[in-house]
């Protein structure tokens, strides 16, 4: 006697011959989690946001109480938090849209839909260089008073004065007056005190032996050294824009070099007061002046000023300066300036180990500065012989995927960081099929699906679905991958419609599952605190298989059973945790029996449209079959409920016995 009984149930696996899978693998099974062993079907999918508009094609999930969801209408936009440990503005940064983005909680959440504003990555340089010149010193006219024998002269300005304590004023231009004696000394006294902005006093030195009121002062200033003789040196001068967030960007060109000594005050001029690109959040300039030591000549601090101050004063001495600037570097990401990156603006931005980014446009990938996403210096940057398609973090490195070879690039310090080539030859058919799976990625190559991690790539479907029917059926360059629960779930535009799957890396029988849909999803964004996937439909924003009240239909084939010989077999059995369940068998790969077994309380019933019959009451879920000889049989079985056991018989006794 022949029969077949199935109480464990797997994925499938197309490129296997039907008959030559074993014997729980499936022919068919879609919408179907085989992670029990039984055929449990898929929960329908919940509704969690109903978006601004049906354009949205990428999301992030922002904050969880309240939830608040980011919405863009390009496809592909990379969403990365913060790494800066602790911070509690909620900071973060994106890529695929005109130019890279970033952004704080008090600027993305202004109104809905967030975000409901931004700032550029990156801090531009500013467009003109300082103009510098030697400040001229302060000219005033003033009467002098003595008191005979203080060894101090009282100065009384016509206006307000700069004298300084410990300074130096040079008085030049005065003579005998009510009969005072005094000469024409035109020599320096030091500074004693300054009373009020239009007196101060100095040390006589000598310089009268009465009291009384000199003649004016025709030539009066205020310099830091008696001698007005300081060593001279050469200097010029750069600034910086610095944002409201403290993010420093790369200096302007460097100012004409003057000669000064540390007597003298420089004056700033031409500072730009304003950013040459928008969205830049400035606030500050920071101006640095060129220091020569033994070894080198740097650019030191000197003062920070308001971005709206178009010029300023530098009298610093040269031991006041400093540290040296630290964004000598530190230009913005690519962006939307085509003349500098032909190629489009940095996307795919990933965050990687020890608070680097990265980011790609064209051949070229990009690294941030360690904690510092505005900056991404030139020397960071690596050419690439193939144009990059996705790159996604695999450990201490990232994968680097192309249109023709993927890469691995490796290290943790992004000045030290090197690519290797790896010889697999498996591209990236769309930069949206990349999936993080973890310690490796996934992505949809030519051939199938791709696992990648460190120099290993592997093509993870091969012995389940051979390359052409890859191509032929999930259509590899429409895939749209996201992370669920450890598996890849994939899907796809077929040209007249849409389709899915599950993938699960893991590996086992239950490898592969299909899945139904008849709406684009347009995106989706898995949230790393629970591992669940929301998915983009049309307005909407559903959770992936978040309505546990609701069951879709699921649908599985058994591979094809061989008898020895043509055998009848008469009767099958279904048991179900729940019924209705559709059952169709088949002889020879031929549907020659289809019928739906219902429950109502104890009792079952049956209805068959192959052969057609109305509805018969049978005392279990076990109907017979037509009497017809096959060498081989398939069963499908179609329901939204819990199935356990598929058998098939020649007998009733057989099965029973069974």
């Amino acid at each position: 006697m022949a029969y077949f009984k199935l109480i464990t149930f797997s994925g499938i696996a197309p490129q296997v011959s039907p008959r030559l899978l074993q014997d729980s693998i499936g022919q068919e099974a879609t919408d179907v989690n085989l992670d029990s062993g039984r055929l449990v079907p898929i929960y329908s999918n919940s509704q969690v946001k109903v978006l601004t508009n049906t354009s949205r094609n990428s999301i992030f999930k922002y904050t969880d109480s309240p939830e608040r969801w980011l919405q863009f209408d390009e496809e592909g936009v990379n969403v990365v938090k913060g790494p800066i440990p602790g911070d509690t503005n909620d900071t973060v940064y994106w890529t695929g849209q005109s130019y890279p983005r970033m952004g704080r909680s008090s600027v993305i959440l202004g109104s809905e839909p967030y975000p409901s504003n931004y700032y550029r990555m990156g801090i531009p340089a500013p467009s003109s260089a300082p103009t510098v010149a030697l400040t001229a010193p302060t000219q005033f006219n003033a009467s002098i008073t003595t008191e005979n024998g203080s060894g101090v002269l009282t100065v009384t300005t016509s206006s307000d004065h700069d004298g300084v304590v410990g300074e130096y004023v040079k008085l030049a231009g005065f003579g005998v007056t009510n009969g005072i004696e005094a000469v024409d000394i035109n020599r320096s006294f030091k500074i004693v005190s300054v009373p009020s902005t239009t007196t101060l006093t100095v040390e006589s030195n000598g310089a009268a032996t009465s009291t009384g009121t000199s003649s004016v002062i025709t030539n009066g200033a205020s310099f830091k050294d008696e001698s007005d003789a300081l060593i001279d040196y050469s200097t010029s001068y750069v600034y910086t824009f610095v944002s409201a967030y403290g993010e420093e960007g790369p200096p302007s060109e460097a100012s004409t070099v003057i000669t000064t000594d540390d007597n003298r005050e420089v004056t700033l001029s031409n500072l730009d007061t304003s950013s040459p690109k928008s969205n830049t959040n400035l606030s500050l300039k920071r101006i640095y002046r060129s220091n020569t030591g033994s070894n080198t000549t740097a650019f030191q601090f000197v003062k920070e000023i308001p971005l709206a101050t178009a010029s300023t004063t530098d009298d610093s001495d040269n031991d006041d300066l400093a540290e040296v600037i630290p964004s000598y570097y530190w230009i913005g990401p690519p962006d939307d300036d085509t003349s500098t990156y032909p190629d489009g603006p940095m996307q795919g931005l990933t965050a990687l180990p020890n608070g680097i980014f990265a980011g790609f446009t064209g051949k070229r990938i990009c690294f941030s500065e360690p904690f510092l996403p505005h900056a991404w210096p030139v020397s960071y940057r690596i050419t690439l012989e193939e144009e990059i398609v996705a790159i996604g973090a695999a450990g201490n490195g990232v994968i680097v995927t192309t249109k023709g070879t993927p890469y691995l690039i490796a290290g943790t310090d992004p000045q030290s960081m090197s690519a290797i080539r790896i010889e697999s030859g498996q591209a990236c058919l769309k930069k949206e099929s990349l999936v993080d799976m973890g310690p490796y990625v996934m992505y949809a190559s030519p051939d199938g699906l791709v696992m990648a991690a460190g120099t290993d790539v592997r093509v993870a479907t091969e012995g389940i679905l051979s390359p052409q029917q890859w191509q032929a059926d999930y259509y590899p360059s429409t895939i749209r991958g996201f992370l669920w629960e450890g598996r890849y779930v994939g899907f796809y535009e077929t040209g007249s419609g849409y389709g899915g799957f599950i993938f699960d890396p893991r590996g086992g029988a239950n490898s592969l599952v299909t899945l139904t849909t008849s709406e684009e999803i347009q995106g989706g964004f898995t949230d790393p605190d629970d591992n669940q996937l929301y998915l983009i439909i049309d307005n909407d924003i559903k959770k992936f298989q978040g309505d546990t009240s609701s069951n879709e239909t699921l649908v599985f084939k058994t591979k094809e059973f061989v008898v020895p010989k043509p055998t009848s077999m008469g009767f099958l059995k279904v048991e179900a945790e729940a019924y209705p369940v559709t059952v169709k068998v088949y002889g020879d790969g031929t549907l020659y029996y289809n019928a739906t077994i219902g429950a109502s309380g104890a009792s079952y019933t049956v209805t068959g449209t192959t052969p057609s019959f109305a509805q018969t009451t049978i005392p279990e879920p076990i109907v017979r079959l037509p009497a017809k000889l096959h060498k081989t049989y398939a069963i499908e079985v179609e329901s939204s409920n819990t199935i356990n056991e598929i058998c098939i018989g020649e007998s009733m006794d057989e099965l029973r016995g069974i």
